[in-house]
């Protein structure tokens, strides 16, 4: 019976893979253990148990599992030990996160044996109901403790467990990137920021919006080829390690180039935005996004660009230039973008 269950599960967690794919595509799977505590219609003392879990993000509040869990419990009475074991198909939901904490809840069908000498002495269907949490450590690993209360056919028991989680995004997914140099950038996720933020991104967005407009008006000597390449220049991105705010060789080229057009232009100003990627929190990646931020500022003032023509703003997740999850997407959304915010109506390319 419990291979047979098995199967089963295996089969519908392998059955809804390609549902949750059209969406977040993450798998995620993990150890655990648990201290089951077992009514007295089990006849069983409670026990220690150990079990592992596999599920499907169908998006990134929802998501399918699977889990099995057994031990051996001893039995009043010095009756001879029992052997258990818990099989679990749920669907489980995150209604909420805060920081890197989030909550779970759900719910399922359930099947329990219990055993003496290899023989089958008691075999229960039910369901359950799960209440836990999740501690995102990093990116793909995180704490997670759960107790799951179980309605069987004879009697109720529960079991609380502890155990790591890790998660598994899909490789090799193509995605189309559209990008718009030109135009200003619309937050995604309004409620993400504060109103005072908002409105001075709108300010920075209807400044850069102007200069626009200016270079526009003067397309024979603002855009010659050499101002093309300097404005270019000064809207190139520059991109990070994962977790990683510190600038490698690769971003310093680009920011000494940077530094050429600020010495040719002194009325010039800018603003850098840092970003993150999907994974992690939105108050982990707004964070992330700050550091990466300031080290592209520190970085000019190293070099002798006065602090006050640089302003840093963070997104976090928000505007992502590649959707979804992957490696490839993760490695572009993982930058600091320049937007110009003042400059004299014709941009001087360095000499």
């Amino acid at each position: 019976m419990i291979k047979r269950s098995l199967s089963i599960g295996a089969a519908m967690m392998i059955a809804a893979i390609p549902l949750a794919a059209q969406e977040r595509g993450t798998i995620e799977f993990g150890g655990f253990a648990s201290w089951n505590m077992f009514d007295s219609g089990f006849n069983m003392d409670n026990a220690l148990g150990f079990g592992g879990r596999i599920g499907a993000y169908l998006d990134p509040r929802w998501a399918i599992e699977f889990d099995a869990n057994g031990g051996k419990a001893s039995r009043p009475l010095g009756l001879a030990d029992r052997s258990f074991m818990m099989i679990d198909t749920r669907l489980a939901f995150t209604p909420f996160k805060i920081g890197p904490i989030a909550l779970v809840l759900g719910g399922g069908m359930s099947h329990v044996d219990a055993n003496i000498g290899g023989a089958f002495t008691d075999q229960n269907y039910g369901y359950h109901a799960l209440l836990g949490g999740k501690l995102n450590m990093t990116e793909t690993a995180a704490l997670r403790v759960d107790y799951v209360r179980y309605f069987m056919d004879n009697a109720q028991h529960g079991s609380l467990r502890a155990g790591i989680a890790l998660a598994r995004r899909p490789q090799g997914r193509t995605t189309t990137v559209v990008r718009n140099v030109a135009g200003p950038m619309q937050p995604s996720r309004a409620d993400s920021v504060s109103a005072a933020e908002t409105r001075r991104l709108r300010e920075q967005e209807a400044r850069y919006v102007a200069l626009r407009d200016s270079l526009m008006r003067h397309p024979v000597t603002a855009m010659t080829p050499s101002n093309v390449a300097a404005l270019a220049t000064m809207l190139e991105m520059v991109h990070f390690e994962r977790e990683q705010s510190t600038l490698d060789d690769v971003a310093k080229a680009i920011l000494d180039d940077k530094v050429a057009i600020f010495n040719a232009n002194p009325d010039m100003k800018i603003v850098i935005t840092g970003y993150a990627s999907s994974p992690g929190t939105d108050a982990y990646n707004m964070a992330l996004g700050l550091r990466r931020a300031n080290a592209s500022r520190d970085y000019l003032v190293s070099k002798g660009v006065a602090a006050n023509r640089i302003e840093i703003a963070t997104r976090g997740e928000n505007n992502l230039l590649v959707e979804g999850p992957g490696d490839v997407a993760n490695a572009a959304n993982r930058r600091g973008q320049f937007r110009l915010l003042i400059a004299n109506p014709y941009l001087v390319a360095p000499r």
